[in-house]
C-alpha cells in the first residue's frame, strides 16, 4: 500500500499528468479488500490450530482457506485498474499543475515534470517543512516569513 501511495503522490509530478481519481479509488477498495480477505482468515486459522506451510489443508480448515485463496485473487485482480489508470492517465490525463496537492516540500517547487536540471535557480525556503495548514503556505496574501 506504501508503495502505491508513493506512486499516486509523485505521479504527477514525474510524468505531468494527473491520473483519474476514481479508478483510484476503485483501486484502493479492491486493494483493501482483498488484502484483508486474504490475511484475516489467518488468524481464526492460526487459532484453530491449522500449522502452517502444509500442502493439503485438512477438512475443517477448508472454508477459511477458500476464503483466503478467494482474497488473494481478488489482491491480484486489483492491480489491473492501477495499471489501466496509469497507462491512460500517461496519455489521456489532464496536465498537472507544478504542485496540485499544495505540498510544501522542495520537490515541489518546481515544474510538472521538473527540468533535467530541476531548478533554474536556487530555490527559496520560505516555511519548515511540515508546516501544514498554514495557509501562508500556500501563497494567500499575507507575506512569507523566515522559518524558525
Amino acid at each position: 500500500m506504501a508503495i502505491f501511495a508513493a506512486i499516486y503522490f509523485w505521479f504527477p509530478k514525474i510524468t505531468g499528468h494527473m491520473y483519474a481519481e476514481g479508478w483510484g479509488k476503485l483501486h484502493f477498495g479492491l486493494t483493501f479488500l482483498g488484502a484483508n480477505l486474504t490475511f484475516f482468515p489467518m488468524h481464526p486459522l492460526g487459532l484453530q490450530g491449522m500449522v502452517r506451510r502444509v500442502a493439503a489443508y485438512p477438512p475443517e480448515y477448508q472454508n477459511w482457506n477458500v476464503i483466503a485463496s478467494l482474497g488473494a485473487f481478488l489482491l491480484g485482480l486489483s492491480a489491473l485498474p492501477f495499471i489501466a489508470n496509469v497507462v491512460a492517465s500517461l496519455f489521456l490525463g489532464s496536465r498537472a499543475s507544478d504542485n496540485p496537492w499544495e505540498a510544501t516540500g522542495l520537490e515541489w517547487m518546481t515544474s510538472s515534470p521538473p527540468p533535467r536540471e530541476n531548478f533554474e535557480e536556487i530555490p527559496q525556503v520560505m516555511f519548515p517543512p511540515y508546516d501544514y495548514g498554514n495557509p501562508r503556505a500556500y501563497g494567500e496574501n499575507d507575506p512569507p516569513q523566515e522559518p524558525s
